[in-house]
């Protein structure tokens, strides 16, 4: 885990060139003045505010403000935000072809100081990067006013420079569509169908994870019921790792999710489930949950992973076992 320097330093790395036009030769001077944003979803994380020195060609003061305390881990993922917002003041700033180096000082310490470079890459887009062993570039855009640094985090969660605040409705759909052919309806289900329908679900499924489509906790726990209803090890593993990104993205309850298709895993690699959400039903024999183990999991922990007691999933059995006698 990587705590953060007295300023800043997050981890997505981008590429960047001189600015050009799409004939080859170089733009006009970029203009580095405003007000540049790094943001979480809708809420601002760190603003850097550029003014231009008078009389001082490529010379820039302002400030960079950000929440005060900050964790940031080895794969990019902000936590702990805490703290009330901090202004850091830039005592030099010097621009040089699409990049401007420039240094913010700590209020609290004048001989705490840290570089940075901001550098152009597209009209009102940039990369800023902290001058520092082991810190990648982090995406910047120019935004008007008013601009105001969040101060509501939530420090117990996750939070990644991708994060967005409104869900993929293609995932939505293919959930609710994953849902809907589960729902038995008039007449009974038609598993062949229901199968096939599956592989094509997962298949779209694999398609927005590979083109970087899906952001939201409620994103990827949707993901991990498509893959859930899957018919390999794999499918079921991906599915329990999906589940996982979405508790880290803020998605609480999809802690079921994630014990159940460990279970399924489990069990397709003719392992014991360890969490009991799994009920077979041969056609030759009772509902069971066997093969079960039943004492690596206490009841106390199970109510953390919104797992039912043991005694419940005993009562659940006997339930479907009466249902399946049922003419």
């Amino acid at each position: 885990m990587i705590r953060s320097k007295f300023l800043f330093g997050l981890c997505l790395s981008v590429l960047f060139s001189a600015a050009l036009s799409p004939s080859g030769q170089p733009q006009e001077s970029p203009d580095f003045a405003g007000d540049w944003v790094i943001k979480i979803g809708n809420r601002v994380f760190v603003l850097i505010t550029l003014t231009p020195v008078p009389g001082a060609a490529g010379h820039f003061t302002g400030s960079l403000a950000r929440p005060q305390h900050f964790t940031i881990t080895g794969g990019g993922a902000l936590s702990n935000i805490k703290g009330p917002v901090v202004q850091y003041p830039i005592v030099r700033g010097n621009s040089s072809g699409n990049c401007l180096s420039f240094t913010a000082q700590n209020p609290a310490d004048k001989n705490d100081e840290d570089n940075f470079l901001l550098c152009i890459i597209g009209q009102g887009r940039g990369t800023l990067k902290l001058d520092f062993p082991g810190f990648e570039s982090s995406p910047v855009t120019k935004d008007k006013g008013p601009l105001v640094v969040a101060t509501d985090w939530d420090n117990t969660r996750n939070y990644f420079l991708d994060d967005s605040d409104v869900s993929n409705p293609d995932m939505q759909r293919i959930f609710e569509e994953d849902q809907r052919v589960r729902e038995p309806g008039m007449g009974k289900i038609d598993w062949a169908v229901v199968n096939k329908t599956d592989a094509a679900r997962r298949e779209a499924t694999r398609k927005l994870l590979a083109d970087g489509k899906l952001h939201t906790g409620e994103d990827f726990e949707r993901a991990a019921f498509a893959f859930q209803h899957g018919d390999t090890p794999e499918d079921y593993l991906l599915a329990h790792t999906l589940s996982m990104v979405a508790v880290a993205r803020g998605q609480s309850k999809a802690i079921w999710i994630a014990a159940a298709t460990l279970d399924r895993y489990l069990n397709s690699i003719h392992q014991p489930q360890i969490f009991g959400t799994q009920f077979d039903t041969p056609s030759n024999g009772p509902v069971t949950q066997e093969p079960y183990n039943r004492s690596l999991i206490s009841d106390a922990l199970r109510r953390y992973l919104s797992v039912p007691s043991q005694a419940t999933q005993d009562e659940q059995r006997k339930q479907y076992e009466k249902e399946r006698s049922t003419p």
